[in-house]
């Protein structure tokens, strides 16, 4: 979890058309900027040694960057190699994306595109069920705050993949992770050995960090895992609906829930549920207090000490959060 100083005070919203910012005045968030608004954006980080450096990942442009807090935008010189980018990660003096087909790639500040190339041999095996011409894709990033250098490469649909050396090289990690819908990973900053996964047919625990698997069961028959966070108390935050996207037109809709666990994964409880929009996106509140969770109908909740609550309605679709400033 990325610790800001006191200045990020501001919450970056991705949307299918374009980024929204919002200030906290009061009890009320209040949208204070609106850009890209002709893009349909699949990503966003906040770089961590600088909280007003912004990252935005669009579907068929490449990569945004703001270094004012999103007051100008600007189109990454160089782009990405594959226009289709659909997750970030920023790490101190770097930025990775992740592509379709899935490949991954990193640059340093602001230089030259380089592939990371055991992500594409990795996930050659896997195929985007909506659009299996893609193949798979790189879904989403982490890296482990636990053990440095490791990071964290979700498939869609394609599994897991772990490296050790920042990328470098990478491996499958799959002992018992039966489902190889991949949509988020969360190694645990504050449970040692903890990773949760987030997947299309269910959620799965590792108490080794990745090295084995073990499917979470959870009250309802909820399966769609889509999103996965931690406060900075180490509650795991974990989104999940009824059926795939491709469902939620039904009369119950997605009929989304938000679990918490606070014993590392072992028991979970129901939050808020009989939401009607999907939970695709979640990140830790404002100095980790609590988390923030998004939907695919446009709406923001804060969810806090066990209360969950809208702070913001209205938005399209949205695809990803972030704190900054």
């Amino acid at each position: 979890m990325t610790q800001f100083r006191g200045d990020a005070n501001a919450l970056h919203v991705a949307t299918y058309s374009g980024w929204y910012r919002f200030e906290q005045r009061d009890e009320q968030w209040t949208q204070v900027e609106k850009a890209l608004t002709f893009w349909k954006l699949t990503g966003l980080q906040v770089d961590p040694l600088d909280p007003r450096h912004v990252y935005a990942a669009t579907e068929h442009s490449g990569l945004f960057v703001s270094a004012n807090g999103g007051a100008e935008w600007k189109r990454a010189k160089p782009n990405v190699p594959r226009l289709t980018t659909v997750s970030l990660l920023a790490l101190p003096g770097a930025i990775l994306a992740g592509t379709v087909p899935a490949a991954l790639y990193s640059a340093a500040n602001g230089g030259e595109w380089r592939e990371l190339e055991g992500v594409r041999l990795g996930a050659v095996s896997g195929s985007f069920p909506p659009s299996p011409e893609l193949g798979a894709r790189t879904r989403f990033l982490a890296a482990d705050n636990q053990t440095p250098r490791r990071l964290y490469a979700a498939i869609e649909v394609g599994g897991l993949l772990v490296s050790d050396n920042e990328g470098q090289d990478w491996a499958a990690a799959v002992t018992g992770l039966d489902e190889p819908d991949v949509h988020q990973v969360l190694p645990s900053e504050r449970t040692k050995g903890l990773v949760v996964a987030a997947c299309g047919e269910g959620v799965y625990r590792s108490k080794d960090r990745g090295e084995h698997w073990e499917k979470i069961t959870l009250s309802g028959a909820r399966t769609f895992g889509s999103a996965v966070t931690e406060d900075s108390g180490g509650n795991i935050y974990l989104g999940i609906a009824l059926g795939r996207p491709n469902t939620w037109l039904r009369k119950e809709r997605a009929d989304a829930a938000v679990f918490v666990s606070q014993d590392g994964g072992a028991h979970w409880n129901v939050l808020i549920e009989g939401l009607s929009g999907g939970v695709m996106a979640m990140c830790p509140g404002l100095g980790g207090q609590g988390v923030f969770a998004s939907t695919s109908e446009g709406d923001v909740l804060s969810v806090d000490s066990g209360v969950a609550r809208t702070v913001i309605s209205g938005l399209p679709s949205i695809t990803a959060l972030a704190v900054g400033a």
